[in-house]
């Protein structure tokens, strides 16, 4: 039986670099701080008083950045428009087009994507997103009657996400919902930090996981060893309280007396980059996780690392068959076959989900898209076969 969970969350939610709530004055400041809950309110009174074409530009452009990092489309199309009518330039333009892409306006996209490439006198700079748009165009046009994706009971009004077996009839899911541990509100969303839920799909109780994964920061994307008493899981914390939170990979390994150890980080992560998203090969020898190391492709990239005698070998990125300059993250390792999700490579809008294989000895083939059947004008990822 083959169970697909495509579940929408907010983008970065646990996988960024993150900031704790700290007394904020302005807009500008909320939006260096990722504090976009935050920066809305502020940007617009600013917007509203501010004479200067220039400044409204400026202000404009940091409301688009918020809303998309709120994963409100259609806001932050409007307010890239307003950025590029008040003289903002190149980066409003391009990132309305995105938005617009992201929103399924293929039309209007492929258009922008077209002026993008006269803005900056190379009119065939964009011609993949040009062609990415035209291609998702005639996917919406097809009809796949195999099967529909339905949303799973356990489902909340708040971010849930990135699902993986735990035992015979149970998941592990990542989730903001209201009962999370820590009273703190999470101010790049407005909403809680994010934990670990178990949920038994017999009676579809749902439950915190196990002390002492969870904790007052961000919690999510866990991955077990195939007895499952081994666990890796991404935490974005910080030494300090007001201090940028980092992600990085955490491991525990549960004991005689079933109690887990105190959570880890691996040793290989380097300070402030961040790794996340971690899932394992069946044999448990390959960890595979996404990071936006500086030796990578660009963006988010797919990395590995071996399992020796002495730990975990330093990592390497995926090849260009997997890996773009933009963002790929969330693998899921299933036999020689790699899912994951990405907006480098051409999709449908945001992040989609791609597969690639690699037969023995081999290299990485090409990724390719699942389409409509799985994925959406949404960003989806935490996929699972």
């Amino acid at each position: 039986m083959i169970i697909r969970f495509s579940l929408l969350f907010s983008l970065f939610i646990a996988l960024a670099a993150c900031t704790y709530t700290m007394k904020i004055k302005d807009g500008a400041t909320a939006f260096d701080r990722k504090q976009y809950a935050v920066a809305v309110d502020m940007l617009k009174k600013e917007y509203r008083k501010t004479r200067s074409r220039v400044e409204k530009g400026k202000i404009a452009f940091m409301l688009g950045e918020s809303y998309k990092n709120l994963n409100q489309s259609q806001s932050a199309i409007d307010w890239y428009k307003i950025a590029y009518d008040n003289q903002y330039g190149f980066d409003a333009l391009r990132e309305y087009a995105y938005a617009l892409k992201q929103a399924e306006a293929y039309k209007e996209a492929r258009q922008a994507f077209k002026d993008l490439g006269f803005e900056i006198g190379s009119p065939y700079e964009f011609r993949r997103e040009v062609n990415a748009c035209e291609v998702a165009l005639g996917w919406k046009g097809i009809e796949y009657p195999e099967y529909e994706v339905e949303l799973a009971e356990f489902n909340s009004g708040s971010a849930d996400y990135s699902p993986v077996p735990y035992g015979s009839r149970q998941l592990v899911f990542s989730s903001d919902r209201p009962v999370s541990t820590g009273d703190e509100t999470y101010n790049w969303t407005g909403r809680n930090f994010s934990d670990l839920f178990v949920v038994d799909l017999d009676n579809q109780a749902i439950a915190s996981f196990e002390a002492p994964i969870n904790s007052p920061a961000n919690e999510g994307t866990s991955a077990f060893s195939a007895d499952f008493r081994q666990v890796f899981f991404t935490r974005c914390d910080s030494e300090g309280k007001w201090e940028d939170a980092y992600c990085k990979i955490y491991y525990s390994e549960k004991q005689l007396d079933e109690s887990w150890t105190v959570p880890q980080p691996l040793a290989f992560q380097q300070e402030e980059v961040n790794y996340g998203h971690p899932t394992l090969s069946a044999d448990g020898n390959t960890l595979y996780f996404s990071s936006n190391h500086p030796d990578g492709w660009g963006g988010y990239d797919i990395w590995r690392s071996q399992r020796t005698a002495e730990g975990w070998s330093e990592p390497l990125p995926l090849s260009r068959s997997i890996n773009t300059e933009r963002n790929e993250k969330f693998p899921f390792a299933d036999g020689d076959t790699l899912s994951f999700a990405s907006d480098g490579h051409t999709g449908l809008a945001g992040l989609d989900i791609f597969r690639s294989y690699k037969p023995n000895n081999g290299s990485w083939a090409p990724a390719y898209n699942m389409l409509p059947t799985d994925n959406s004008d949404s960003d989806d990822s935490g996929v699972f076969v």
